[in-house]
Order: structure tokens, then sequence, then C-alpha cells
């Protein structure tokens, strides 16, 4: 059986493609490679550097967060007294939390912008580029199912746990973590 270019196991399994470590560092790679080498990328990142670092620390601040969340999390899964091996565990689940967090969030954060660049330099152009809609579409076109997973996994369920403890807190780190990228948005337009 052929697949045709409609067939909804054909685009799953391109997309699923994209979880293979090889893939995952390939794309990494083509996007460091494009902020080096395309001049219109580069350029719509230097020009709103002023407003990028905020963003970006802002996703250091809620990986900060979810990381601490998760060591003293940990210390109260077990049952006292901790063993001392689990506390260094525990610190290591942090660090990967944290280095996680913060890598999802700013990947997923330079693949919008460069899509907004892409189309902003388009526009100027005056090409019209129509891609297809819906969230698998995204997926295999923008490359981003690695890291949604990674910011799901080091963000959302660290922010999930520590809202059953303080909700109002993970309830603001989602508010800023939304907003962040909303406000850029707004002062980019």
């Amino acid at each position: 059986m052929k697949h045709s270019k409609r067939d909804p196991r054909s685009t799953t399994g391109e997309i699923l493609s994209q979880l293979r470590p090889r893939s995952v560092l390939r794309d990494a790679r083509d996007l460091a490679v494009k902020f080096q080498k395309d001049d219109v990328f580069r350029s719509y990142i230097a020009y709103r550097i002023w407003a990028v670092v905020p963003v970006i620390l802002v996703f250091i601040l809620v990986s900060t967060v979810c990381a601490i969340g998760i060591m003293f999390g940990a210390a109260r899964w077990v049952s006292p007294p901790v063993p001392l091996w689990f506390r260094g565990l525990a610190l290591v689940l942090g660090a990967a939390v944290w280095i996680g967090g913060i890598l999802a969030q700013v990947y997923l954060f330079l693949l919008w912008l460069e899509g907004r660049a892409a189309r902003l330099n388009r526009s100027s152009r005056g090409m019209e580029v129509v891609i297809p809609g819906g969230f698998l579409a995204y997926l295999k076109y923008s490359r981003a199912l690695a890291p949604w997973i990674l910011a799901t996994v080091c963000v959302a369920l660290p922010l999930a746990i520590l809202a059953v403890n303080a909700p109002i807190a993970a309830l603001l780190l989602v508010s800023i973590a939304i907003l962040a990228p909303l406000l850029f948005k707004k002062l980019d337009s």
C-alpha cells in the first residue's frame, strides 16, 4: 500500500522520526548554523536583543524554580531519614530539570523567532507561503517535537507537582512563562 501525502500514518512516522538522537542533534545543529549564516535571522535577533534577553531570563527563572521544587519535593517522596545517596540523586535530578527546562524553552523560543524572521522577510519581498494549519503540521514542519517533550517533562510536570503544594506560585510561574513571549510579540509588532 502506498502512502499518500495526506496519510496520517506517514505524517506520524515523519514526526516520530524527529525523536531519533541523530535527528535531534541534526536539528539543533541546523538551528545553530542558521543563526550563524542566515543574515535575516541573525539581524532579526540582533535588532530585538533588548526584548529577547528578558524573555530568556524569565525562562531561566521558571526552570530554576522547577528544579528547586523537584529537589525539595524528592525529599518528601521518601520517608525519613532520607539516605545520603538519595539526596545526591535529587541534586542530579534537579540539575537535569534545570538544564532541560532552559534548553527546551530557549530552543522553542528561537524556533518561534526564526519563523517570525522568515515571515517578515518573505512579506517584505512580497512572497506568500502557505503552511498547512494544525498541530501535526506544526510538529512536522517545525521539527519541534523533541523540545516540546523536553519542555513537558522539565517544565510542565514540575510545575504541576509544584501546584499541589504551592498553587499560587505555580500559577504565577505559568503566567510569566506564557506572558513573556506574548509581551515580546506585542512589543515586536
